[in-house]
């Protein structure tokens, strides 16, 4: 405690110390009106009296240098008690602060600790802290920017401050001395762990896969411009690897997977990966522009864990309509580019492959559940209704979680219940969770977000879920997600359902109520063929035709809802 006390007695007073002696309260404000007016009017009185008794004429305007100069005697006066009084009271209440009993234990500590007011100025800090103060004067030509009375740089929110040319974290400890609130801190020296975390961070691998775009659609021309092309595209990715001091390795001709220091992501992030600008300006055949996706990571972990993260990102990135990155780190995943519209490039050997996966599933489970996203519309609805025909038509129990008492799905229900196997199919989400076992096979159509679902806790708690949607996937899926069929160039979930359809079933095991409510589904999200669509649209839309659809009571099903 003693040496506390010394120590508080013997910080330097430097011209800074200022900043506790200035004129701050009511009470000096009022005796220094009170001092200029007495400095005014003395000498007033003074030379009236003069002129009075001796006879003489003095000027009242010789009274006012007189009276600035006992101004400045009086304040000067003044300013000597006033600072005297202060330093006895600082004395005074820093006595008694390091005389309490965490003052006495914070004088103690062999850490940098230090002493703030309720309004953040520094009051009093220990040894240790003087000592990092002695070594910053020796580095630093402008000396320290640490002494009594300033203002320490707290930021809301943050655990770090800079103080004496280093970082700490610090702990507050809240005292009460003479009625007043102040706050020791107890602070550790990080400098030296966070400069080896940010050296680690930034020359840690990151791992970026990257894919020429619609590539089957880009080699239907000939063969020498498609080549040219593809060389001036494959001249510009390694530029621009070597411009980041990485490695790259192509495969299957329009693959390349890159390793780079995470250090160099920086400017990529900066510049928003501008290399997907330069690489749209490749043009080949009728002017069609040449893109890349891109999925790169850097995530902490082994190098086969970022790895892994790039290969989904760069899924993602394609799933979102490619041209443009998909970056996965800590803090979540961002996303670059994505200018040019997306292409239409689903293929027909794609949607046999998910339609015999999906089916293998439906297969192996006990039961299958099926639900679109909440406040649900035709073409949810409808995708349920064209996934249920195949659990039907497999011979799986099946059942559809949806609001029954929703009044905008009344004409979809009327047409359900003509259709046999769907009369007891819809259920509540409270019915599906009990319905729910380790087996069951989820299937989640035109969503894929799952909290955005009729029942995000079946989906939360499922083990086994498909996803089936036309939306742009904006996060990635949980492991439970065991497929995912999202193309954002279909239409709708009614045209991606009714593809799966056409693998998964044999010709007329749909009935025409089922092939309206698939086509209402797409007349709804393609606002009837005049959005969205393209040649898949209407060659799935002639299949319903085929299966019994009428394109007028689809419509007439669609404006009976509207």
């Amino acid at each position: 405690m003693n040496g506390g006390c010394q120590k508080a007695n013997s910080m330097r007073k430097d011209n800074r110390q200022a900043a506790l002696n200035r004129i701050a309260t009511k009470q000096d404000l009022i005796f220094c009106i009170e001092f200029g007016f007495a400095a005014i009017v003395f000498p007033i009185l003074l030379i009236g009296f003069i002129n009075l008794i001796g006879g003489k004429d003095m000027s009242f305007w010789f009274a006012l240098p007189i009276g600035i100069g006992l101004y400045g005697i009086l304040i000067g006066i003044w300013w000597l008690v006033h600072c005297k009084k202060n330093k006895a009271v600082l004395d005074y209440t820093l006595t008694k602060l390091l005389d309490s009993p965490v003052g006495r234990i914070m004088s103690a500590m062999e850490v940098p600790v230090i002493a703030c007011d309720e309004k953040g100025m520094l009051y009093w800090h220990n040894d240790v802290v003087e000592n990092l103060i002695l070594e910053q004067e020796v580095k630093s030509p402008r000396g320290s920017e640490i002494y009594q009375g300033v203002r320490i740089p707290f930021k809301e929110g943050e655990e770090y401050l800079e103080l004496a040319g280093r970082t700490f974290k610090y702990q507050p400890i809240e005292t009460i001395s003479e009625g007043n609130t102040y706050t020791f801190f107890v602070m550790q020296d990080c400098t030296e762990l966070l400069r080896i975390t940010q050296q680690y961070h930034d020359e840690r691998t990151a791992v970026a896969y990257i894919v020429i775009d619609s590539i089957e659609e880009l080699m239907q021309y000939v063969n020498e411009r498609f080549r040219d092309a593809l060389g001036e595209v494959d001249d510009k990715i390694k530029s621009w690897v070597a411009s980041l001091n990485g490695i790259i390795k192509s495969y299957d001709n329009d693959k390349y997977v890159v390793l780079f220091d995470t250090e160099r992501l920086e400017a990529c992030i900066e510049n928003r990966f501008a290399i997907l600008d330069s690489i749209r300006t490749t043009r080949v055949g009728d002017g069609i522009s040449i893109t890349v996706s891109m999925g790169v990571s850097n995530l902490p972990g082994t190098l086969a864990d970022r790895e892994r993260s790039a290969q989904a990102a760069l899924d993602l990135a394609l799933q979102r309509g490619g041209d443009q990155v998909v970056y996965k780190h800590e803090d979540g995943v961002e996303f670059f580019g994505g200018k040019t519209k997306a292409v239409y490039k689903r293929s027909n050997v794609k949607a046999r492959v998910i339609s015999s996966q999906i089916v293998s599933l439906i297969s192996r489970a006990n039961n299958v559940l099926i639900m679109g996203h909440k406040n649900a519309d035709f073409d949810a609805f409808a995708a349920c209704v064209g996934m249920a025909r195949l659990a039907h038509v497999n011979g799986v129990d099946f059942r559809i979680i949806v609001d029954k008492n929703d009044k905008n799905l009344a004409s979809c229900f009327a047409a359900a219940s003509r259709i046999p196997h769907l009369r007891d199919a819809f259920i509540s989400a409270r019915e599906g969770m009990d319905r729910l076992k380790s087996d069951t096979l989820l299937i989640i159509v035109d969503v894929n977000n799952l909290s955005f679902t009729e029942a995000p806790e079946v989906a939360r708690k499922a083990k086994t879920i498909v996803v089936v949607d036309h939306h742009i996937k904006k996060e990635e899926l949980p492991e439970t997600v065991k497929i995912t069929y999202i193309e954002p160039t279909a239409s709708s979930a009614s045209e991606l359902v009714s593809e799966l359809l056409e693998y998964g079933i044999n010709m007329l095991q749909m009935t025409a109520e089922e092939a309206e409510l698939l086509l209402a589904g797409i007349l709804l999200d393609t606002k009837q063929f005049s959005r969205n669509t393209g040649t898949r649209t209407f060659a799935v839309a002639q299949y319903l035709r085929g299966q019994g659809a009428s394109t007028i009571a689809a419509g007439d099903m669609f404006r009976t809802d509207v």
